[in-house]
């Protein structure tokens, strides 16, 4: 049910393939509710807000990737350098908040470390989900 009311927001913003789509989605899935899960059970501990702060910074930057590389791959006359900046700027910004979340404020690393390991984590479940679903050919 969830699947049918996000399909179509993430066609709205651009994500036309449906590889890429299902691997945006799942990363939503799995950075939104792993840190609402995780801040709850642990009633918002320093960690877990390192956990949630990691894992939406994740989710940002993997958006903007798939974006990036899914114009690229399927779109090349798509203007490259204007998305390589975009991507460089917001890379840039990772950086910055990356910088105040660990410099400035001082968060615990491995919840942080941890919340951005959600991109492979998802990375690895989805590759190995669509494996399992390809039918062989003949």
């Amino acid at each position: 049910m969830i699947n049918q009311k996000l399909e179509p927001l993430l066609v709205k913003w651009g994500f036309q393939r449906t590889d890429t789509r299902i691997v945006v989605r799942n990363q939503i899935y799995v950075s939104l509710g792993t840190s609402l899960v995780i801040v709850l059970v642990t009633l918002f501990s320093r960690w877990s807000l390192a956990y949630a702060a990691g894992a939406v910074l994740a989710l940002i930057n993997f958006w903007t990737l798939a974006r990036v590389v899914q114009t690229l791959v399927y779109e090349p006359k798509g203007g490259p350098f204007k998305l390589f900046v975009i991507f460089m700027v917001k890379m840039t910004l990772s950086g910055l908040a990356l910088y105040w979340l660990i410099g400035v404020e001082r968060v615990p690393h491995w919840g942080l470390i941890s919340g951005i390991g959600t991109v492979p984590l998802n990375i690895t479940v989805t590759g190995l989900m669509q494996l399992g679903n390809k039918k062989p050919r003949l």
